[in-house]
């Protein structure tokens, strides 16, 4: 088995609907880090390579992008009402935005775009800080 990673990083804040840390609740940022591992079973391409980490780049980074800079929120979170009116880069998302449902979302969006029968990401990581992390995956 062969597997790649490629890491991005982003600026972004949040908040959480319901969160065992009532902190949470309140409007925050992090500085978030995405590991995403391509994974393929014994596929290699001509170049030797399981996939090119430009083409990696080329599907990740426009998610990256959308979700740098701006505040992502649950739809249903009251503040989205407010923030709509202003010039604020938000985001609305169908989940309370922890770093597990983050990684699911990239986990998805990813392997709809690579699409590819001998590769796929099988494994997302989601970093809020430098200790802690929440991770996606499916078995392979």
């Amino acid at each position: 088995m062969y597997t790649i990673r490629k890491l991005f990083k982003f600026e972004m804040s949040h908040r959480l609907m319901s969160a065992y840390s009532k902190c949470c609740e309140n409007v925050h940022g992090h500085s978030y880090k995405a590991e995403v591992f391509v994974y393929s079973s014994n596929y290699l391409n001509k170049d030797g390579m399981v996939i090119d980490f430009g083409l990696v780049k080329k599907v990740i980074q426009p998610i990256i992008d959308e979700w740098d800079h701006c505040i992502m929120l649950y739809e249903k979170d009251p503040l989205v009402k407010k923030l709509k009116k202003s010039d604020i880069k938000i985001i609305t998302k169908q989940y309370n935005p922890t770093a597990e449902n983050m990684a699911n979302d990239l986990y998805h969006a990813i392997n709809t775009k690579l699409n590819h029968p001998s590769y796929m990401a099988f494994k997302i990581r989601i970093h809020e800080t430098d200790t802690g992390w929440a991770e996606y995956s499916e078995r392979i």
